[in-house]
């Protein structure tokens, strides 16, 4: 497009042609409108009125291309560092709940030793329990002998000493 007649081709230009994206476009087309009320505010201040429509039609048409180039740079050097500032808050708000969250509760669960060691005993005591239970039964079933055979012969020793 080699000429702008009005706020519309510039839209055109800038968002619906963007090749950039819709984002930058739209920035670009708002520094651009930015310009143009910068100008109709000095021509304000210095004749006493606001410029005609057909002043500001004027205006668009001797906007060069590089207009439109700078516009873009400067919509792509402002989003470009809006994005660093998002990204470094985001980066500083993680490490911060990390350290708060994860090292903070780390430090206040250690200072809970004797909880913890009372609980660990408990739990040995109880272990070794069940083990020497299971221990006298397995030593009992051993020494006695369940077998059917071992009953039978049980049997007839206690009838035979009748």
């Amino acid at each position: 497009m080699d000429t702008l007649s009005g706020s519309e081709d510039a839209y055109k230009a800038l968002v619906d042609n963007a090749p950039e994206g819709w984002l930058l476009g739209l920035l670009a087309f708002a520094v651009l409108e930015q310009e143009r009320i910068e100008w109709m505010r000095h021509v304000e201040t210095r004749s006493g009125c606001l410029p005609t429509s057909e002043q500001v039609c004027n205006w668009y048409e001797q906007q060069p291309v590089s207009a439109l180039n700078r516009a873009r740079s400067t919509a792509e050097g402002v989003l470009n560092g809006y994005s660093e500032d998002v990204s470094r808050s985001i980066d500083e708000s993680y490490r911060a709940s990390i350290r708060d969250g994860v090292v903070v509760a780390e430090i206040r669960s250690s200072n809970r030793f004797w909880p913890k060691f009372v609980a660990n005993v408990a739990a040995g005591v109880v272990g070794a329990a069940i083990f020497s239970v299971l221990l006298v039964l397995i030593v009992l079933v051993a020494v006695r002998d369940p077998s059917p055979f071992g009953l039978i012969k049980h049997a007839q020793e206690v009838q035979s000493e009748r």
